[in-house]
């Protein structure tokens, strides 16, 4: 080959183009909506108590305690819930269908409650 560092030179700017290309058609988590999240404070305290958020959109959990924590809502089917979620970790949840007005609580630490509203 008479010129390989110009064949190289071609194939590098080649894969970079493609890297930089973007990529269509797959779906975000949460969809268009940004996530909205409730985090479990370094003192214990909940922030926010209280949201409110449009159906299909997505709530990340944020444990920022030393101790680990398990969300749960109060309505009979427990519609918002949570695996436990240990220290420095997160919980991401997203329901479609869901509407309403949901209370929760933290069932390895009653003390930490809140309401969710999900409106249409």
């Amino acid at each position: 080959m008479k010129h390989p560092k110009l064949l190289t030179l071609a194939f590098v700017i080649t894969c970079l183009l493609n890297a930089c290309t973007k990529h269509e058609g797959y779906t975000v988590a949460g969809g268009n909506l940004p996530t909205n999240y409730i985090t479990v404070l370094p003192n214990g305290k909940l922030t926010p108590m209280s949201l409110s958020v449009a159906s299909g959109s997505s709530i990340t959990f944020v444990n920022n305690h030393s101790k680990p924590h398990r969300i749960l809502s109060l309505d009979a089917d427990s519609s918002i819930y949570t695996t436990i979620i240990p220290p420095d970790s997160s919980f991401f949840f997203k329901n479609d269908t869901l509407i309403g007005t949901f209370s929760y609580k933290c069932v390895l630490d009653s003390s930490i409650r809140g309401v969710i509203s999900i409106r249409p």
